[in-house]
């Protein structure tokens, strides 16, 4: 063998080795990864490092299925841990899904839903992350909490008994934590606030057509009535969270029903009760709808029996909306509507053929509401569950076409001249037809008279002719 070929050998054998080296490095990569991923310490062990933690304080419980936040704590890597006391989790393993916290306080609260991460449980502990926060670096940190969510679960929770259906069974915690240092030493405080409940709400939407187009389009503008444990004189401003997914439908013969459904996105709605919202859909004889953002239940009821007209060349248009029966039941009773979203509607229908977009809104759940009572106003965050309400709008909407005046009265005037152009051959015999008939009345009653005036000159002829003599006599 020369030194070439010896040469090239070798040279093949070292780039077969690399690449098996590059392969093997492949596919043993996941497999590093998954060894590098974090891991966290137990929920028992961190809670007793708290010289005053003692587990026995709380007991399991079958029935209860509560959640309750026995501390929360800050890592070196400024995420935010909860550890959170569940009673049935040995027989039931629910998990906390979600909870609102504000990181600033007082006249200036404002909450945000986080959705949570079990790292790890023990008995009934859990240890949670929130997931997507970071610490901030202020030297005092404060982390307002009013409550923590779990699914619903409906073995053991109770729904709405109506079209809206809950998603989420909140907890109230009602705390301010505080962290901070202390002459370079960490140190946490606790305190209890003050919250508002939410007892019994609605979720739903009316539906404002745009007026008449190549399809039918329409606004849905959605809303939550509700109640409250604690009066409210005036409601000032209110902070609602909701999710918006997108939704088309396609249905044909041969395929059948096709439905599609986006990625939920988070959205959040800061209303004031001065703010006000107009809606014209731009169509033909499309209505001009217009309502406040937050508004009582009965002024919501008395300006949603719409009735809109529109006055055309042609035609007049009167499109009127009115609140089903089932919906005037769900609000009896409560007090104020939010009104927080509004979204779009589109449908049409060609050669059996059927499209619809819209979007699903749902979990809504109020996080803040400033009031007025007693001529005290009050900024308090809220204890509500995530509702979502029914595909369905809660108004009917139905169209009457009739032809307007002013179209009357030009459709009688072409009736008009086109009978004129179809009688113009035979007009002029038509005419004289005509005045024969007017005149013939005429015309008896002067012949009448006629003959009346030469009998009565005849009577007036023999009385005034004298007498003739006979020539006999």
């Amino acid at each position: 063998m020369t030194r070439e070929i010896r040469t090239r050998v070798i040279i093949g054998f070292l780039a077969l080795i690399l690449g098996v080296g590059v392969v093997l490095l492949m596919a043993l990569s996941p497999t590093m990864a998954s060894a590098e991923t974090k891991t966290y310490s137990g929920v028992l062990s961190d809670l007793k490092r708290d010289a005053t933690f003692k587990e026995s304080n709380y007991p399991e419980n079958p029935t209860d299925y509560s959640l309750s936040i026995i501390q929360i704590a800050e890592s070196e890597d400024s995420e935010l841990f909860l550890y959170v006391y569940q009673p049935s989790r040995k027989t039931k393993e629910l998990a906390a899904c979600s909870i609102n916290i504000s990181t600033t306080i007082n006249d200036a609260i404002s909450f945000t839903n986080y959705k949570l991460e079990l790292l790890n449980s023990s008995g009934v502990f859990c240890k949670y992350k929130v997931k997507d926060f970071t610490v901030r670096t202020d030297p005092v940190r404060y982390y307002v909490i009013t409550s923590i969510y779990r699914p619903f679960d409906e073995s053991i929770d109770l729904g709405t008994g109506n079209s809206n259906t809950i998603t989420e069974v909140n907890y109230a915690v009602n705390k301010q934590y505080c962290f901070g240092s202390i002459n370079g030493n960490p140190y946490c405080s606790v305190v209890d606030i003050e919250t508002i409940v939410v007892t019994d709400k609605f979720v739903g939407f009316v539906r404002y057509p745009d007026g008449f187009k190549l399809y039918i389009g329409a606004c849905d503008a959605h809303f939550v009535a509700f109640n409250t444990d604690r009066p409210m004189d005036k409601l000032l401003e209110a902070d609602v969270y909701y999710t918006q997914q997108k939704y088309e439908m396609s249905s044909a013969m041969i395929v059948g029903k096709q439905e599609t459904f986006g990625t939920k996105e988070d959205k959040y709605a800061y209303l004031k009760y001065t703010d006000k919202v107009e809606h014209n859909g731009g169509g033909w004889f499309a209505g001009t709808y217009r309502w406040d953002r937050i508004q009582t239940v009965s002024d919501f009821i008395s300006k949603e029996n719409r009735e809109n007209i529109y006055h055309g060349a042609i035609l007049d248009v009167e499109t009127s909306s009115k609140l089903t029966d089932a919906a005037l039941r769900e609000l009896q009773g409560k007090q104020w509507v939010l009104r927080f979203a509004e979204t779009s509607y589109e449908f049409n229908s060609v050669n059996g053929v059927t499209w619809q977009f819209s979007s699903i809104v749902g979990d809504v759940t109020i996080l803040r509401l400033k009031f007025e009572t007693d001529g005290i106003t009050y900024n308090l965050g809220v204890i509500d569950n995530k509702q979502t309400g029914s595909t369905e709008p809660v108004n009917e909407v139905e169209y009457e076409v009739s032809v307007s005046s002013r179209a009357k009265k030009l459709l009688m005037l072409l009736l008009l001249i086109l009978l004129l152009i179809i009688l113009a051959p035979i007009l002029p015999y038509i005419l004289k037809v005509v005045f024969w008939i007017i005149t013939l009345p005429f015309k008896i009653l002067g012949g009448i008279l006629k003959a009346w005036k030469k009998a009565r000159e005849k009577r007036a002829e023999r009385r005034n002719k004298p007498p003739q003599r006979d020539p006999t006599g």
